[in-house]
């Protein structure tokens, strides 16, 4: 597996997507952005957006480790199960550490909650638990490694992998969960830990245990590129 910096699919759409991200966070004040979102808070996106939050979640991780245990490789659902496990301590450890107010705790201490329209339906979190997102860096971990892994048969679904990072970072602000700031950075460190688990990937002793490139199914695979 080469890095996701080997496949343009992903790493484009990344970086422009990062670099509008960057660009709209240098311009709107703190908050802003969850305001913009208020006339947009209706059906069918309130929907879809719940929907795409939960692309940064355990259930996805499951969802494709299973799917390469059943027809892609081994080594790839351990990579998988490698990379969420990671991102837990990681996460809880940068949230208990920066301590930034959830967008609730924010509008509520500056008693400016009546102007943020909320999804219906969606339960929101408070305290100092912001920054960073973990949903986005759960979601960037994850969707790296994909993309690394269907770089050299499927290079093309790095696009869609880039869209569904990029999908849960915007659900995490639309749904008044997090400020734009904090999928930012949680972005940047799942890509980290994608790229970290990558090279774990790329390790000699990693690669040579041939018994990992089976699957439950059985299903004959072609041989990968030296």
């Amino acid at each position: 597996m080469k890095s996701t910096w080997h496949n343009p699919w992903f790493s484009i759409p990344f970086l422009i997507l990062y670099n509008v991200g960057l660009l709209i966070n240098y311009q709107v004040s703190h908050g802003d952005e969850i305001l913009y979102f208020n006339a947009w808070r209706v059906e069918p996106l309130n929907s879809l957006f719940r929907f795409f939050t939960l692309l940064g979640e355990v259930w996805a991780y499951g969802f494709f480790a299973l799917l390469m245990l059943l027809v892609g490789r081994y080594r790839y659902a351990i990579l998988i199960i490698l990379v969420g496990f990671f991102t837990l301590p990681i996460q809880y450890y940068l949230k208990d550490v920066l301590a930034v107010d959830r967008p609730l705790s924010y509008f509520e201490k500056l008693d400016r909650m009546q102007e943020v329209t909320r999804v219906f339906g969606v339960e929101l979190n408070s305290g100092q638990t912001s920054f960073p997102s973990g949903h986005t860096i759960g979601a960037f971990a994850l969707y790296s490694v994909l993309a690394m892994i269907f770089a050299e048969k499927r290079p093309r679904f790095g696009a869609l992998f880039a869209f569904l990072g990029a999908s849960v970072a915007l659900s995490r602000v639309f749904l008044v969960q997090h400020f734009l700031p904090d999928v930012l950075f949680g972005a940047l460190i799942g890509l980290l830990m994608g790229e970290g688990v990558g090279w774990l990937s790329r390790a000699p002793g990693f690669q040579g245990i041939k018994a990992l490139d089976g699957n439950l199914l059985g299903i004959p695979l072609p041989a990968k590129r030296p």
